[in-house]
């Protein structure tokens, strides 16, 4: 194998740190772990390519959308506030008012009553 130090300042640095073993052991190395493993030369760069393990033939875990956790915790509970629903829901207090915005603006819900003291309503068109 021939062995060329891309950049000798870095490598000379990682000698000194007992990070290199060995001169010109490195691409066998990686080979001999993960065979896999791409290798380019783009110019004068050196690109390495990892493939990532476990993600071939995984479907991600499905949970229920925000939009529709707020509705039922609407439906069993119209007088929430948005700071009870971010408390209830785990997630920032923004992060309720962007779904709320995004839920009246759908029409799916509705603040009926004063700031304090209104309830949520859940429109009939998001019933059916």
């Amino acid at each position: 194998m021939i062995s060329e130090r891309r950049n000798e300042l870095i490598a000379e640095l990682f000698h000194r740190v007992h990070f290199i073993e060995k001169w010109g052991r490195g691409i066998s190395l990686i080979l001999s772990r993960e065979p896999d493993a791409d290798f380019k030369e783009v110019g004068t760069h050196f690109i390495a390519v990892f493939r990532r393990k476990g993600l071939e033939g995984t479907t991600p875990k499905t949970t229920p959308k925000t939009d529709d956790k707020i509705v039922t915790l609407i439906r069993h509970n119209p007088s929430l506030t948005k700071k009870e629903l971010a408390k209830l829901l785990n997630i920032s207090l923004d992060g309720v008012k962007y779904h709320i915005r995004k839920l009246r603006k759908k029409r799916v819900i509705e603040w009926k009553g004063p700031d304090r003291g209104g309830h949520w309503e859940i429109l009939e068109e998001a019933e059916k």
